[in-house]
């Protein structure tokens, strides 16, 4: 059971774990880069060894003696093994031979230190120690590279006293203490008392260095003081006491403290790694325990050796699971799934800035949520005047009923007849003139006569409105000539109004690819120009338009309708409230609709096209044969002139559903290959600054799908 509960915290990515006996890969191997630092920890101490063969001569691959040796060897707990055992039989032999008595029990006492190291390793079933062994181990890595940079100043310390405290010291033992030990022992506040000359006391050393239990006295003069330098030694002291005991001492600290840190994190799946790999290699062994386990090695050795009898071991390696087996490691692989993601969302949780964006979101919720409540109840105050307004209404009809039955009857006279002034609504209803929204067809065109026309410095001739109209005579009426330069020159008409360059052009009809017939039917031409239908503009020419006569262009009006939080259609005035695709461009102030002129041959305008994808382009296409068409005519722009006008068709492509799978894919393949062109849903209401007439435009549609504007 144990086995199994280890078996099931591995990674997949490193199958061969789970099934069977595991392969030695090197510690660069990618495979083993993939796995997570709690189990390459443990794979750097237990991924080969016998924890992967029950033995050294075990071979089910085929590697051979020397590959299985080296992977053998390659495990820190079986050299360990080796080591111990070596140095027992060492130890053994010198205790048989009496000459060699004392030196077999100091050998043998080496070796009880090393197996009690051993007994450490059966703590790796311990959930507390198991890690802390792998802490220890790491910690011996960090200690011995500490050492090369403690050695560099004991070292440096240790040969400088000894060469200024100590002449001729000829004794090689008594040198190393004086510049290892002695040097070594002052890290931890051995001081030497001769170092300062103040506890100088002959007693304690050898004047001339014959006593071999004395170190040899410091240089001194005929009064027996010492003649060296006190103050350089005291400095080089306190140098080296500083760099040893606060800087190097410290480094060791906080290098431990990574290792504990890095380790400590993941102690849970160290113990069940390293208990799942003491369980299989104990499970690989013979039962029996010291000293008796020989007879099993000696059982052993009769089956394989004399009577020549097969190993009988279980294929553990599958190459396809069961059903049940593979569904066990799906449910798994979901755990951890779920395991890891919860972890993920809670350190993100502990994070300050997700913090602050959770408060964020949660006031945002707040306002919308009192946006809301504020939009509830003014619709419903709205609702209860309009209520009031029309029982107002009513009133007032029936007391004008009474006032006539009245009169007629006789009563009363004409000049006591009370005056009732009804309410706007009521007065334009009796009378048939209920208000409805503006129509497109104005009788006089306003924008296409301001005085100054757009992107240029011409300034047109004043056109007042009765003016407007050809019949009407106008014999001042001088406009000038304007034509703007294009880029696309061969796609535009003549820049002059030459006879000979416009006797080419054929107008109302199709001229080429270009489209010069009008909606409002067929147009006037004077002196081989069109004449605006709308009427006198105050500038002759084209402009800053394509081609002379009609321009025609095509605005898609693309709508749903807008929602609240819990997905129902917003309301205003109790009318249901529409959200309209809109574009702004980077040279424009103001927002339009995805639409513009018709380049010849074209079925969809530029703009459109610059903010739609074009693997989007078709299936656009498709939704405006079957959108509802809004207005169709001229429209009142400020680039239209006496001879160039634009006329557009404008068609509703309307989403009744938000989850309609059109509007997603729409939105999904919007920002097309202008990047900086803005692109957005806004709310429909009367107060929106677009361009030109596209407020008429929208204005119109509302109308047609009963909505608020």
């Amino acid at each position: 059971q144990g086995e199994k509960a280890a078996a099931h915290e591995l990674p997949d990515t490193y199958p061969c774990l789970l099934h069977g006996p595991r392969r030695h890969f090197p510690p660069e191997h990618p495979l083993l880069l993939q796995l997570p630092l709690a189990f390459r920890l443990c794979l750097d101490d237990r991924l080969s060894g016998d924890a992967i063969l029950a033995g050294l001569f075990y071979d089910p691959d085929g590697f051979g003696l020397l590959k299985m040796a080296s992977l053998y060897f390659s495990d820190f707990w079986n050299k360990l093994d080796v080591c111990a055992i070596l140095i027992f039989i060492a130890g053994l032999t010198c205790r048989w031979i009496p000459s060699t008595l004392y030196p077999g029990r100091i050998i043998l006492s080496l070796a009880f230190i090393i197996f009690c190291l051993r007994l450490m390793h059966i703590f790796t079933v311990s959930k507390t120690l198991g890690p802390k062994i792998i802490i220890v181990k790491r910690m011996m890595k960090d200690v011995f590279f500490f050492l090369f940079l403690l050695a560099v100043w004991v070292v440096s310390f240790g040969v400088a006293k000894q060469a200024i405290l100590i002449h001729n010291e000829e004794r090689v033992d008594w040198i190393f203490r004086g510049v290892i030990y002695h040097s070594y022992l002052t890290i931890f506040g051995q001081i030497p008392s001769y170092i300062d000359g103040v506890n100088f006391n002959l007693d304690q050393c050898s004047p001339n260095g014959t006593d071999p239990y004395k170190p040899k006295c410091p240089e001194s003069n005929k009064d027996k003081r010492p003649v060296f330098p006190e103050w350089l030694t005291v400095i080089l002291l306190c140098l080296y006491l500083l760099f040893t005991n606060i800087l190097l001492l410290n480094l060791l600290i906080a290098m431990f403290n990574y290792t504990f840190q890095q380790v400590q994190e993941h102690t849970d799946q160290i113990w069940k790694f390293q208990r799942h790999d003491l369980i299989e290699e104990y499970h690989g062994r013979p039962a029996a325990p010291p000293p008796f386990i020989l007879f099993n090695h000696l059982q052993l050795f009769v089956k394989r050796v004399l009577l020549r009898q097969p190993a009988k071991r279980h294929k553990q390696l599958k190459e396809k699971l069961e059903k049940n087996e593979e569904a066990a490691l799906l449910s798994w692989e979901m755990y951890l799934k779920e395991n890891y993601l919860q972890h993920q969302q809670c350190q993100e949780k502990q994070n300050m800035e997700q913090k602050i964006r959770d408060v964020a979101q949660r006031v945002d919720v707040l306002v919308e949520l009192l946006d809301l409540d504020r939009v509830k109840r003014t619709g419903l105050v709205e609702q209860r005047l309009t209520g009031l307004e029309e029982q107002m209404s009513q009133t007032a009809k029936t007391l004008a009923w009474i006032v006539r039955a009245l009169r007629g009857n006789g009563f009363g006279s004409e000049e006591d007849v009370p005056t009732m002034v009804p309410s706007k609504a009521l007065e334009l209803k009796e009378y048939g003139l209920e208000e409805k929204p503006e129509e497109m067809t104005v009788l006089y065109h306003v924008s296409a006569r301001n005085l100054l026309y757009p992107s240029s410095s011409t300034v047109r001739f004043p056109v007042p409105d009765e003016k407007v109209p050809w019949e009407v005579e106008f014999q001042i009426y001088d406009p000038p000539f304007y034509t703007a330069d294009r880029k696309e020159v061969a796609a535009c008409d003549p820049l002059s109004d030459s006879l000979e360059a416009l006797s080419k052009i054929n107008y109302n009809a199709m001229d080429g690819l270009i489209n010069r017939q009008s909606f409002h039917g067929t147009y006037a031409i004077q002196n081989r120009l069109p004449l605006n239908p709308m009427g006198r503009t105050g500038l002759r020419g084209r402009g800053s338009l394509r081609c002379f006569g009609p321009n025609h262009a095509l605005h898609p009006i693309v709508t749903r309708w807008r929602r609240n939080m819990d997905g129902s259609i917003y309301r205003k005035s109790l009318k249901k409230m529409l959200e309209v695709l809109v574009v702004k461009s980077p040279l424009s102030d103001h927002w339009a609709l995805p639409g513009g002129s018709l380049e010849p041959g074209e079925s969809l305008p530029l703009k459109l096209k610059r903010v739609l994808r074009r693997e989007f382009w078709p299936q656009f296409q498709n939704l405006l044969s079957q959108g509802a068409e809004v207005y169709k005519g001229y429209v009142d722009d400020p680039r239209n002139t006496d001879n160039a006008w634009i006329e557009t068709v404008a068609i509703n492509v309307h989403f009744e559903d938000n989850n309609d799978v059109q509007m997603k894919r729409l939105n999904s393949f919007l920002q097309g290959s202008d990047p900086e062109a803005c692109v957005r849903w806004q709310l429909v209401d009367k107060r929106i600054p677009l361009y030109a007439n596209h407020k008429e435009l929208l204005q119109k549609n509302t109308a047609l799908l009963g909505a608020y504007y």
